[in-house]
């Protein structure tokens, strides 16, 4: 296994530069390697007691290939997780004495990163508190603002721009979920203190694609905002994808934060796979969850809840809550979010279509309304009738139909298949040859 390459080279590494002393191999914190932690923490600081420390050397190890992550810290880019081989240096009254650090990638995956350390045994107090400092100096460092911070995206920040009022669901459901989240900041905060536990508290809202997570979300982060609470955003968007490095960076920031913070993720069981399942089980447990004193709660959302591993569904404190977001149940909630999308072109005529929406997801409704104003649009019109909405619905549904039939039917095409047998494609009538 290449870590126990590793640290026989580190071993060697350390009698060469510090023969006869005696030292202890050790997994280390990563953190240890990042230029930015490097970068803040200054030759000279102290660390703990009287320890001080004294600086940073990088050395050439044959075992790993160095490499750096970047990232948005403030208003730059910078370097930050590095792979390779480093000698921290520090002292203590006269005791000179050294570390031998290393970090790398252990799959081709490139995503998550482990460290070895070489340290002597009698100074594992004064190393870990040094890998405090790094991680400390790493964390994301946000404040409050007026739009969303986002962690793993393309961009730093965006802007929620979704109203509460938008939000088209079963006012009921629509009330359980606001007053699950203000309960939690006005008075479950203090509560969750008292009974000697951190204050995070977790939602999850599961549904089919398309019933209008992603807006709740957003809604809800406006409405956080408002409150002068700190939204982090965890995105898949980047060329990382859906990484538990992601999520442990949001939880730093978050348990960093002076404010209350709400935590958004969106598809969670885009993470739960393979080892990391394991690690956002413990992150959910409590054993590593965020620890902020002013609240933290986690708004996670699902298109399969199938898709989570039952330990996490059915285990009380794992997920506090689960608000399933139906699609459409009846004709008021059809009509008023056809309303919604189509706007200012909306007679009350096209409420007629209300019917043949119940059941569908909200990204059904507002295809139809686009599709209606394409179509207008497509034929000069100014004046969107029921019959290009109706038109619209039956497009759609054919469509959707369609797609079904498709994926179900599909099927491998080997080189001496007939084309006409393709399923979708009908078979001849041999009445007629």
């Amino acid at each position: 296994m290449q870590y126990e390459r590793l640290v026989q080279w580190a071993q060697n590494v350390w009698e060469g530069r510090s023969p006869g002393r005696q030292a202890v191999s050790i997994w280390a914190t990563q953190e240890c390697g990042n230029k930015v932690a490097q970068q803040q923490i200054r030759p000279g600081r102290k660390i703990r007691g009287k320890a001080q420390y004294d600086g940073v050397e990088v050395i050439d190890c044959p075992l790993i290939v160095p490499i750096s992550d970047y990232g948005n810290r403030g208003k730059r880019m910078v370097l930050t997780a590095t792979s390779g081989a480093y000698v921290f240096s520090f002292s203590e009254e006269g005791d000179h004495w050294e570390v031998i650090f290393a970090s790398y990638y252990p799959d081709d995956d490139g995503q998550d990163m482990t460290a070895i350390a070489i340290v002597p045994p009698d100074k594992l107090d004064v190393w870990a508190a040094f890998e405090l400092a790094c991680a400390r100096a790493v964390r994301p460092r946000i404040r409050r603002r007026r739009d969303v911070y986002i962690i793993g995206g393309t961009d730093a920040f965006f802007d929620p721009t979704v109203d509460w009022d938008d939000v088209i669901l079963p006012q009921d459901l629509k009330d359980q979920i606001m007053n699950d989240v203000e309960a939690f900041f006005n008075e479950g905060v203090g509560i969750y203190k008292q009974l000697k536990l951190a204050p995070f508290r977790k939602l999850l809202l599961a549904g089919v694609p398309g019933t209008g997570k992603t807006m709740l979300c957003a809604a809800i982060a406006k409405h956080a905002i408002s409150k002068k609470r700190i939204v982090v955003y965890v995105s898949g968007s980047d060329r990382d994808g859906a990484s538990f490095e992601k999520i442990q960076r949001a939880f730093q920031a978050v348990a960093a934060a002076r404010y209350p913070t709400l935590l958004v993720v969106e598809e969670l069981d885009a993470y739960l796979r393979g080892d990391d399942k394991a690690r956002v089980l413990n992150v959910l447990d409590g054993v590593e969850s965020p620890n902020n004193p002013q609240g933290s709660l986690l708004l996670a959302t699902t298109n399969y809840p199938e898709a989570i591993d039952e330990r996490i569904v059915k285990r009380p404190g794992r997920l506090d809550r689960i608000f399933v977001i139906p699609t459409i149940q009846d004709e008021e909630q059809a009509r008023a979010m056809l309303r919604h999308y189509m706007g200012d072109h909306w007679k009350a005529e096209h409420g007629q279509v209300a019917s043949a929406l119940i059941d569908q997801p909200g990204a059904f409704v507002r295809e139809v309304a686009l599709q209606a104003r394409m179509l207008a649009a497509h034929d000069r019109k100014t004046e969107i009738t029921l019959e290009l909405i109706e038109q619209s619905v039956d497009s759609l549904k054919y469509q959707m139909r369609a797609e079904k039939d498709f994926l179900s039917q599909r099927r491998p095409l080997g080189l001496g298949t007939n084309i006409r047998r393709i399923q979708g494609f009908p078979r001849p009538d041999t009445n007629n040859r």
